[in-house]
């Protein structure tokens, strides 16, 4: 007997692709689309609202009454009468109550479906960001495990100096030292890389769980141009979640107008059939015969009017839209929060690539060179290095920033156009 709340064996959510270590930006989210639970999850919204819409344009069933009786004061041998009929009442919605419900359960599922569209739009995003985060990681890693194995060949060739008598004991173990620091750096960017790597199977399938993906792709990406006034005309009138809001005010405002009708109360209106058979009592004689019938019946709206629901959702409609004029504001501001933040990391990236990056490199070979004739000390060669790790880890750092900068730029403009 299964245990309560445990996964059923024939739940299935589409699996991912044939499990691989490497894997480029562009099969990564596909895989995102395609295999991720919580997108899986999600898509149940529209499917609820399209039935919703279904359920809106359902007319109210008819009632069907049967009915029979028989004359109980009479008795003897006379023939007494007796009735059987049958009606059927169905109910009229009367004030636009159907055509109301049904826009809005349309509107609604307008709603969902771009909610739905805002969360796989987000989902797609927050992978790419996480993607630039594995790719700078493992950048940083390759860095240190470089400048490791430059200084694991230097420590070598410090101890064949050292037994030639070219250095002292000491420079030897300042070698050693700086070695094993580099080391254990190296360790720790491998784990920072592995843990950015595990965390891309995250956004897919239970079948990628246990597989560490390898990212490939460059954060070496061209500067973009972007007129801000522009993104602030197609986020207002494009993003997702903007476009939710609005379909949500709308439906709002239609369970408005809904209530307002539910004022006019509805008609039932009936018709019916009855049979009678002859009487032969002495004191009522009847022959046989049948009769029809039409009824129509309404409430009185006395004491009940709907104000209270017709009030209830004109506040609804009204803090709908209250809601959507402060979405607005938030997005001006996030969006020009992103490209103010995306212009920043353009230039930094910019600066190290104009000078930074070469000049520290020079440094590096040159305090190479003069060490290993003797004009430089081992000391300042080994700050040389450290210098040029550090310049090379904040390049790594300044490329991850512009990425991401990048990337929330276009989750503020509602737009997508995202390549490593």
């Amino acid at each position: 007997m299964a245990l309560a709340g445990a996964p059923r064996t024939e739940w299935v959510v589409t699996n991912s692709l044939p499990a691989t270590n490497e894997i480029t930006f562009e099969q990564f989210l596909k895989e995102v689309a395609e295999a991720n639970l919580d997108y899986a999850s999600q898509r149940y919204n529209v499917s609820l609202a399209e039935a919703a819409v279904a359920a809106a344009k359902v007319f109210p069933n008819p009632t069907l009454d049967l009915n029979g009786g028989r004359d109980v004061t009479q008795s003897g041998s006379q023939r007494l009468p007796s009735t059987a009929g049958a009606a059927l009442t169905q109910t009229l919605e009367l004030g636009g109550k159907r055509k109301y419900r049904i826009l809005g359960a349309r509107q609604s599922y307008a709603a969902a479906a771009a909610t739905l569209d805002g969360f796989l739009r987000n989902l797609r995003l927050d992978a790419a960001t996480a993607f630039a985060d594995a790719l700078a990681l493992a950048r940083n890693a390759e860095q240190k495990r470089q400048s490791a194995d430059y200084l694991r060949r230097l420590a070598e060739t410090q101890r064949a100096r050292l037994r030639a008598g070219d250095i002292s004991q000491a420079d030897l173990l300042q070698t050693q030292v700086e070695e094993q620091q580099f080391h254990n750096e190296v360790l720790t960017a491998q784990a920072d890389a592995e843990k950015a790597s595990l965390a891309l199977a995250g956004f897919l399938g239970r079948d990628r769980g246990q597989t560490m993906l390898i990212p490939k792709g460059s954060l070496e990406t061209a500067a973009r141009q972007f007129d801000l006034s522009r993104l602030l005309a197609e986020a207002l009138r494009n993003r997702p979640d903007l476009v939710a809001l609005r379909h949500t005010r709308d439906a709002a405002q239609s369970k408005f107008h809904e209530e307002r009708a539910n004022r006019i109360p509805n008609v039932d209106v009936g018709a019916g059939v009855t049979h009678s058979t002859s009487s032969e009592n002495s004191l009522a004689p009847s022959p046989e015969f049948n009769s029809v019938g039409l009824s129509f019946s309404l409430p009185i709206p006395l004491w009940n009017r709907n104000e209270a629901a017709i009030a209830a959702a004109r506040s609804t409609a009204e803090q709908t839209q209250a809601q959507l004029q402060a979405a607005e504001l938030k997005t001006e501001v996030q969006l020009r929060q992103a490209f103010t933040a995306y212009l920043s990391a353009v230039e930094r990236v910019g600066n190290y690539q104009s000078g930074i990056l070469r000049d520290a490199d020079a440094l590096l070979e040159a305090k190479r060179l003069s060490y290993q004739r003797g004009q430089s000390s081992l000391l300042e060669l080994l700050d040389a290095q450290r210098t040029d790790n550090e310049v090379r880890s904040s390049h790594n750092n300044a490329l991850a920033d512009k990425a991401k900068a990048l990337i929330e730029l276009q989750r503020a403009a509602g737009l997508w156009d995202i390549q490593f």
